[in-house]
């Protein structure tokens, strides 16, 4: 097994317990499901606008980024696909991204800082499988992930 797929395995295992806690924390009404909807939809929606931001970064839609997003979240796209899902949408997930993905997580630091921290690793390992999935970091790849930090 070689490390990105190490690390697409960590994800979908420490995702699932994330699922989990989600789960648990709308169970025990910690979270307000009125107003943000179903709680692992919301996280589920902010992982995802960040991976999709990275492999929109540089321009380029490669067949190893589509693998490990579709590996990751356990979608069947193609590059065809997230190509014109880029072109129809492409700023509506960047003005998403740029706007929601601290708050986001500002906000579940507040309902459950032990979950918070889980988030924050699944944040790192999107983060690092996707940039490394086309084989090459490029520089507006490394300008994206130089703002994805959470402390």
């Amino acid at each position: 097994m070689d490390h990105l797929q190490i690390l697409t395995e960590s994800f979908k295992t420490k995702y699932e317990s994330f699922i989990t806690g989600c789960d648990s924390l709308e169970l025990a009404e910690k979270w307000n499901k009125a107003e943000y909807g179903e709680m692992d939809v919301f996280y589920e929606n902010e992982l995802l606008s960040v991976a999709l931001s990275l492999i929109a970064a540089d321009g380029n839609v490669g067949a190893g980024e589509v693998r490990f997003l579709n590996e990751s979240f356990g979608f069947s796209c193609t590059e065809e696909t997230l190509r014109e899902v880029f072109d129809t949408l492409g700023e509506e997930i960047n003005g998403y991204f740029e706007a929601h993905f601290k708050a986001g997580w500002a906000m579940l630091r507040g309902v459950n800082e032990k979950l918070a921290d889980a988030y924050k690793e699944l944040f790192g390992l999107i983060c690092d499988i996707i940039a490394a999935s086309d084989g090459v970091i490029a520089e507006a790849e490394k300008e994206k992930l130089s703002l994805l930090v959470l402390e």
